[in-house]
């Protein structure tokens, strides 16, 4: 009966996937971390979990501001997600509320990719002090690659 079950959930799957369970936490003391990643041949899951409550907080599904993986200078762009909003629109959240975020999947073979928040992460990383804005940026975080058990 075990290897059936087992047999039928990698089928439902298609593929396999690694998760793991880890506490990378964002940039510039933003109470938030990220506490999963998923890694399938169809997406990377990230799952970022307030450490505090959090406020008017949103997630650009598109544009400028979308967030996006990137690993050797490559761009992973946003899919989807799951517990967020779109912006404008905003929700708060308590501490310990997790949010999912679907990007497309970073290559099988890369260990390390960094999550961040638009153009407005990508300049607040550039200069700090410029930003009137406080963007989630999680750098360099390690992950085993897709293929990895």
């Amino acid at each position: 009966m075990r290897r059936f079950l087992s047999t039928m959930i990698v089928l439902a799957c298609g593929q396999p996937v690694l998760a793991e369970t880890l506490m990378h936490p964002a940039e510039n003391s933003v109470p938030v971390a990220v506490v999963r990643v998923e890694r399938t041949a169809r997406f990377t899951e990230i799952h970022i979990e307030t450490q505090a409550p959090r406020v008017k907080v949103c997630w650009a599904s598109s544009g400028a501001n979308s967030p996006f993986l990137i690993a050797k200078g490559r761009r992973y762009r946003f899919i989807d997600g799951d517990n967020i909003t779109d912006c404008p629109a905003t929700r708060d959240y308590g501490a310990k509320q997790t949010m999912v975020l679907r990007f497309e999947p970073v290559d099988p073979q890369l260990d390390e990719f960094s999550l961040v928040e638009g153009e407005g992460g990508e300049n607040q990383m550039i200069d700090p002090t410029r930003s009137r804005a406080s963007f989630w940026n999680f750098l360099h975080i390690k992950s085993q690659p897709a293929g990895a058990r």
